[in-house]
């Protein structure tokens, strides 16, 4: 059995354990039963001793007795009704009759069948003895004295009881050397005021340990009903729940040892329960996690196609220079290396960057950043930095402009958005800068001046080292990763970046050609409505 099951099964064990205590419990209705009992014994020797006074008496009234064979009479009536064994005292505490010694006991005898001697009892005889003898271990409420049987003794052997023929009522409770315990009740027969003897009932508690032994019974049966449901329930639940973890484990550790896409995890959506939703996660990981380690092969790819051109330059520069000994030559081939070296510069640090943008985008604390303030913050500073161009901002006002994000890298997209639309504008153009709210949204857009994107290379142009200059730049002056930097950065917050050309349209409705390229960034808006 697995820990997880144990555990299951340990958490279910003490519902019904409360069943055990239940069962040792019924002691307390052992002692209400005897305590009635004990009560309704009372009430019968009450009756036989007021039917002894008023039916059993003999001689003058000067000296009054109970005659013992009308006695008799009445004390086997009773037995008949009552059960109980029935001793009739005279005054001086002497025995005068035993229900058990009646010459003519016309009453009922109670049988009970005995094994043959030497006979072996069957099974289930052996199991009620062992069961009795079982039940009779159990302690029980009540400090009882021990019943000692006499034979032809007097009240006197019972100190409590001999206060019957002094006149007052006394009841107690005995226990057998067997466990069993007997009820005792004794009571004065008077007539006319004078106390003639005491009458004796005793009855033991077989009937009640009977009936006690049967609710104990009926409930260790349900117990162990309880029990068996329980361990069941236990080891279903355990299953349900075992099982497929350990086949997702089995799963994840086959996808860590030999690879694997999402297909290799069960998918157990299908369950509706929380296992399902583990194993949706786990395969959504896992194609994550497929999804990361293809993009890291495809970057390495890149990077190793990137990083070959400049150094494949930077060679041929270097081994060209030690075979010259022009000095137009040499100083143009050094020109060229130092090219080679600071793109060499250029292109690492920016690799460097976009390697780490994702990983730091999933651990950075963020804040609710207001993109109209930090667009009329960064103004001054971009313009300061491209001089050839001006840089002109509309942040609308009114409404609240904040997002959900990292400051200092939503300030990265500006200024590689503004860097790309300033290489694009003709000297003195100009480049706009708005910032708006759209819905449950905030746009961001980067508008210039220049020839506009190609219909082609819309869909191209954020891509991984993807570059579209325009004509007479220095081959080499951008690495083609500001916009990817871009786009990993906006959709790490949640939002999306699109390109498109702005169109000239005349009066008629006729395209009068293309005036620029529009950069828009969509933010999910992260501070609610202005108040």
């Amino acid at each position: 059995m697995s820990p997880l099951a144990r555990r299951i099964l340990a958490i279910n064990l003490p519902a019904f354990l409360v069943l055990v205590g239940a069962w040792f419990y019924l002691d307390q209705y052992r002692a209400g039963l005897v305590e009635a009992r004990q009560e309704a014994l009372a009430k019968e020797a009450h009756l036989v001793a007021g039917a002894l006074g008023e039916a059993a008496l003999a001689g003058p009234i000067e000296r009054l007795r109970l005659d013992p064979s009308l006695a008799a009479y009445i004390l086997r009536r009773a037995v008949l009704t009552t059960g109980a064994r029935t001793r009739l005292f005279d005054p001086e505490g002497r025995l005068m009759l035993d229900s058990r010694r009646l010459p003519t006991a016309e009453r009922q005898v109670e049988r009970r069948d005995l094994p043959p001697p030497g006979d072996l009892m069957d099974p289930l005889g052996l199991l009620s003895v062992a069961w009795d003898r079982a039940m009779n271990l159990i302690p029980r409420r009540g400090d009882y004295p021990v019943y000692r049987e006499t034979h032809g003794g007097t009240v006197r052997d019972w100190p409590d009881i001999a206060l019957a023929a002094q006149g007052f009522e006394v009841s107690q409770v005995w226990r057998t050397s067997g466990g069993r315990l007997v009820i005792g009740v004794a009571v004065p027969v008077r007539a006319l005021k004078r106390v003639l003897g005491a009458i004796v009932l005793t009855v033991d508690t077989y009937e009640i340990d009977d009936a006690v032994r049967r609710e104990q019974a009926a409930t260790l049966a349900v117990f162990g009903v309880a029990a068996l449901i329980t361990l069941m329930l236990s080891l279903f639940l355990s299953r349900s729940i075992i099982r497929p973890i350990q086949r997702l484990s089995r799963a994840a550790d086959r996808v860590r040892a030999e690879g694997g896409g999402h297909d290799a995890i069960p998918d157990m959506k299908a369950r509706r329960d929380e296992i399902g939703d583990l194993s949706v996660s786990l395969r959504a990981m896992t194609e994550a996690i497929n999804g990361r380690v293809g993009a890291i092969e495809a970057f390495a790819a890149d990077v190793a196609h990137e990083l070959k051109n400049p150094l494949t330059s930077l060679r041929s520069a270097v081994e060209t220079l030690e075979r010259t000994d022009k000095p137009e030559a040499r100083k143009e081939l050094t020109r060229i290396v130092l090219e080679d070296v600071q793109r060499l510069n250029r292109l690492i640090s920016e690799i460097s960057d976009a390697s780490r943008i994702d990983a730091e985008m999933g651990r950075i604390e963020r804040e609710f950043v207001d993109l109209g303030q930090m667009v009329l913050a960064l103004r001054e500073i971009l313009q300061s930095t491209w001089t050839n161009v001006r840089i002109e901002t509309d942040v609308q006002s009114g409404v609240d402009l904040r997002v959900m994000g990292a400051e200092h890298r939503l300030g990265q997209v500006l200024r590689n958005l503004v860097d790309n639309a300033v290489s694009f504008s003709p000297e003195n153009g100009r480049v706009m800068i708005r910032v708006a709210a759209e819905g449950d949204q905030v746009l961001l857009a980067v508008e210039d001046e220049g020839p506009g994107v190609p219909e082609e290379a819309r869909l191209k142009i954020f891509e991984r080292f993807y570059s579209e200059r325009p004509a007479g730049e220095a081959f080499g002056t951008h690495s083609g990763l500001g916009l990817n930097i871009c786009r990993q950065i906006v959709e790490a917050h949640g939002g999306s970046i699109s390109v498109e050309n702005v169109k000239d349209v005349g009066s008629h409705g006729l395209l009068m050609g293309i005036r620029g390229a529009r950069f828009t960034v969509r933010l999910p808006r992260g501070g609610g409505k202005q108040k």
